[in-house]
């Protein structure tokens, strides 16, 4: 029997996590994926203003847990910027998971945030800017520390229209580097 899988998707708010899962349904749908947004906006209208995304937050927390404990493969979103989502790493490896971590980056928190509004206008969630701004660098710093736990890992550029760009692919011991490696993703493979 091989080992379960907890795949993490990481990256920004407005970085295009969601848009992949979606594009790349038949992949993500083998295992149950774990959206704190998509809960938020299933629970947005029994709860006051700003209670659905700390009640989402649990919810996934909750159910990720449930899945650990059954020993069963899942996805989760998260704008990993802050340790909660590392935690679950090591709790799930600690009990026999193998980690795949796949990260969405962008060339700045500009791009991000013009994604946001447009998702706003579409009738998406809002991601105050301030919230944004404070993400972005945390999610790379917390990026720095996943990365090296992950038994396979996939980091994507998804600045331009060209959508997302191979940026490195490999495992904890080796990453193998498509020149030229943009910004963002330099801060990463220069802390390893």
């Amino acid at each position: 029997m091989s080992a379960p899988v907890l795949t993490i998707l990481a990256g920004s708010n407005g970085c295009g996590k969601s848009t992949l899962t979606s594009s790349a349904r038949e992949e993500f749908q083998n295992a149950p994926v774990l959206d704190p947004d998509a809960i938020a906006k299933s629970i947005r209208d029994t709860l006051p203003e700003g209670g659905s995304d700390i009640e989402a937050g649990k919810r996934v927390l909750l159910r990720a847990e449930e899945l650990i404990d059954k020993q069963q493969s899942f996805t989760v979103e998260t704008t990993l910027s802050g340790s909660t989502y590392l935690r679950m790493a090591k709790r799930a490896q600690d009990a026999g998971f193998l980690l795949a971590v796949i990260f969405v980056g962008t060339s700045s928190v500009e791009i991000n945030l013009q994604r946001v509004k447009a998702r706003v206008l579409k009738g998406g969630h809002d991601v105050p800017e301030e919230d944004q701004r404070r993400r972005y660098p945390r999610t790379l710093a917390n990026m720095k520390k996943l990365l090296p736990m992950a038994d396979f890992a996939v980091l994507l550029d998804n600045s331009s229209d060209q959508g997302y760009v191979l940026v490195a692919f490999g495992h904890k011991s080796y990453m193998h580097w498509n020149e030229p490696v943009p910004a963002w993703a330099q801060l990463v493979r220069d802390q390893r």
